[in-house]
């Protein structure tokens, strides 16, 4: 697989703070400590927190002032470990104080998504300096992880988490927080691709097709989405099941190009070879710069040609083994039938050429590397004598000197 080098979901970032909860209390340990925090005495400040908390471990004041000076704290400490540590010893700081006080929920939400701010940035930033350090894809992860705590309902966290276990080959623990992101109303097409690659690489193609089926379903005609799908339904051996799907599809909206490739993508994997070249130039003819439709519109015709070009040299070998034992007139009628069928070969190579050059034209113009079809242009123009045109896509298909 593939790096991903781009973390995504970026949070709009709240700027530094200082803050204390208004008015007086009756503790002179948290008025001590407000006052320690003013002066970033953050040890004394919070001893003077721990003093008032042995007095009454459900002073909802002293706990949500315990968080702040944490928060407050943990923006001075550049050691990651260190920095994740003070958090969750914040978060445990405000469950208690909401628990001790339901009515501080705002102000302690307000400080939540402020720390989520800063765990999500020192997310980002790790995983921006992976393109130098590696390493670093692990730090993001954690901070990532760590975002997802503060705010378990926003699916940021979760698939950057996911992407950053992907980039050091930690793909079993990927999963789960992949599948969250989904789950929390993550849509983003990579999202999808990235975990039904694993499922299926790892064996689950249950769980593969469930995911690319869902891709599919919030991206019609996405062809990357497409593809993996189909790859899926040869893999399991359900092509017939797919091809009778989109048959179906094709029946009620013959002029969706996206259907028409598939399907005749699916006939070209079944070799069933004229079908699929029916198909695959009806999604041509609908949309004039499909690529890829053209693609396998030629491959259609290579394939076909290598299929005969197999039987013709059956037939060649059969007749070497039993020239012995025929006529002249059965040898001369055998060699008449390879020679015509020899003729058919040709003339697919031929066929499949103006489709190829035109897919080698779209995909250039789209900056995309053409190799592939470079490869299948060859080998029509070798098949078809043309070797004029043969030097012309040498290099792009890999085989220039």
């Amino acid at each position: 697989m593939k790096r991903t080098k781009t973390a995504v979901l970026l949070v709009c970032i709240m700027g530094a703070f200082l803050w204390m909860a208004p008015g007086c209390s009756s503790d002179p340990n948290v008025e001590g400590a407000k006052l320690d925090l003013r002066n970033r005495d953050f040890d004394r400040a919070l001893e003077n927190i721990a003093e008032a908390l042995a007095r009454n471990p459900d002073n909802a004041e002293a706990l949500e002032l315990k968080g702040q000076i944490l928060q407050t704290q943990s923006a001075e400490t550049s050691d990651p470990a260190e920095y994740m540590g003070i958090i969750y010893e914040m978060l445990d700081a405000y469950d208690a104080a909401m628990a001790a006080d339901p009515g501080l929920e705002n102000s302690v939400s307000r400080s939540r998504i402020m720390a989520y701010a800063d765990v999500f940035r020192k997310g980002i930033q790790a995983f921006n300096r992976a393109s130098e350090n590696p390493d670093e894809f692990e730090v993001a992860a954690e901070y990532f992880g760590l975002a997802s705590e503060i705010m378990p309902d926003s699916s940021g966290p979760y698939v950057n988490q996911g992407f950053a276990l992907l980039n050091v080959g930690m793909e079993d623990d990927a999963i789960a927080p992949l599948e969250m992101a989904i789950e929390k109303g993550d849509s983003q097409k990579n999202t999808f691709l990235f975990l039904g690659d694993v499922y299926n690489r790892q064996g689950n193609t249950d769980k593969a097709m469930e995911v690319f089926g869902q891709a599919a379903e919030l991206y019609p005609e996405d062809a990357d989405i497409q593809s993996q799908l189909l790859n899926l339904y040869v893999q399991t051996g359900r092509a017939e099941e797919a091809m009778a799907e989109y048959r179906a599809a094709v029946d009620q909206d013959p002029n969706n190009e996206m259907l028409l490739y598939n399907y005749g993508s699916l006939l070209l994997e079944a070799e069933q070879f004229d079908e699929a070249i029916h198909y695959l130039g009806r999604a041509t003819e609908v949309s004039p710069d499909y690529a890829n439709a053209y693609y396998n519109l030629g491959a259609a015709y290579i394939n076909k040609a290598v299929i005969l070009a197999e039987h013709i040299s059956g037939m060649d070998d059969a007749l070497r083994e039993e020239r012995d034992n025929l006529e002249a007139d059965e040898i001369s009628a055998r060699e008449t039938e390879m020679d015509v069928l020899a003729e058919e070969r040709r003339t697919l190579f031929s066929s499949a050429i103006p489709h190829l050059e035109t897919a080698k034209d779209l995909v250039e113009a789209d900056g995309i590397d053409p190799t592939s079809v470079c490869q299948a242009l060859y080998t029509s123009y070798v098949q078809t004598n043309q070797m004029d045109m043969v030097e012309t896509v040498a290099d792009c298909a890999g085989y220039g000197n």
